[in-house]
């Protein structure tokens, strides 16, 4: 299977590429203009993962690279080379995004949108209809907080809770136009929450966790403190708008690698087919609470409205989009389509605070 993929340094990325050539595909891999060679970094991060070093050079061997521009037309390539190119190519996987849930439009949609666009117009070049694969994301889903979101829904009446929620949500509103229109198979494969328990290593794509963790001991809340006078050491009351019984769908990344694999094994159906990539049990609010406070030098406490007088320090905290709306949701992620595929082994790992800490590096008992 010859592969064309955006994003294959990224954090999910990688783990399909590895998948990728374990089966055999020779993959082509778009990457930035200007920036290290694909080949190069991917080979060096799969070795961080402890990937055999045949396989490694296989990928090698056999790995070609491309370099691009997502956010111009056409990738940034002449008409020739990107008609060649698609000709070459059996499937096409994007995985590139912005995942920088605190970012703005102004930051995020050049890439999860444009570049989406751009890719698809490439992908149109093939004169073989060769399907394409977009990873979305479960929380196309926004600020619809309750209920039970199905695979077929794609809605903006609920809003969104940040601009990369929009901007993937608008993403997918291309890839299914541009299936109909042309008369092409597109998978949208839409996982929750990727994350790892394996320690961060250096250089390598970050995780949510590790984002929120980073973002928690970055010293921001401790200067807030101080200039509140708290003395240090204490830990005050900071109250968050959520729910005793919400919770947040996450995933081990590896286990997402696999099932998405599974899935775009299988002959695609006509135009656009949607696949949620999810586990099958939600961790629970407390749990997220309890990862916060390892961080935070305060105490969370949840409430059901703003309050009316809020604090300097709960006013720091609402400006977190990326993080805070995620205390206040309940609903769940159907995954009929996904369960349907045959061969997908649906994961079992238990998604508990010693496996939150475990993946930021964090060795202290939980």
């Amino acid at each position: 299977m010859r592969i064309m993929m955006s994003g294959s340094a990224g954090f999910l990325g990688i783990r399909l590429v590895r998948e990728f050539v374990a089966r055999g595909d020779v993959v082509t891999l778009l990457y930035r203009q200007g920036g290290e060679s694909a080949i190069d970094r991917v080979s060096r991060d799969l070795h961080r993962l402890s990937v055999s070093g045949d396989l490694v050079e296989r990928f090698r061997r056999t790995a070609h690279e491309v370099e691009v521009t997502l956010t111009r037309p056409k990738l940034g390539l002449s008409e020739t080379r990107a008609r060649a190119l698609a000709e070459e190519t059996d499937v096409f996987w994007h995985a590139a995004g912005n995942i920088d849930l605190n970012g703005d439009a102004r930051v995020v949609r050049p890439v999860n949108v444009d570049g989406t666009r751009h890719f698809l117009d490439v992908a149109a070049l093939n004169s073989r209809k060769a399907p394409f694969v977009h990873v979305s994301t479960a929380f196309v889903a926004g600020a619809r907080r309750t209920g039970l979101v199905r695979e077929s829904d794609l809605s903006d009446a609920y809003g969104f809770e940040n601009a990369y929620e929009r901007s993937k949500y608008d993403a997918e509103v291309l890839v299914r136009a541009w299936a109909r229109a042309r008369d092409r198979a597109a998978l949208i494969l839409r996982p929750s929450v990727l994350l790892t328990n394996r320690r961060p290593i250096h250089g390598m794509p970050r995780h949510p966790f590790q984002v929120t963790a980073s973002l928690l001991r970055n010293g921001s809340v401790q200067r807030g403190l101080d200039r509140m006078r708290i003395p240090r050491g204490l830990r005050p009351q900071v109250r968050l708008v959520g729910r005793d019984d919400a919770h947040l769908n996450c995933l081990p990344v590896d286990d997402a690698a696999k099932i998405m694999i599974g899935i775009a094994a299988l002959p695609p159906p006509d135009g656009a087919s949607t696949y949620h990539v999810v586990h099958p049990g939600n961790t629970p609010v407390h749990t997220l609470i309890d990862f916060m406070e390892r961080f935070a030098p305060v105490r969370f406490r949840l409430v059901p409205e703003p309050p009316e007088q809020p604090t300097p320090l709960e006013m720091q905290f609402r400006h977190f989009p990326g993080l805070t709306p995620y205390v206040n949701q309940t609903r769940t992620f159907d995954d009929s389509n996904t369960r349907k595929v045959a061969g997908v082994i649906m994961p079992t790992t238990v998604i508990n605070l010693e496996y939150l800490l475990a993946g930021v590096g964090d060795s202290r008992p939980a």
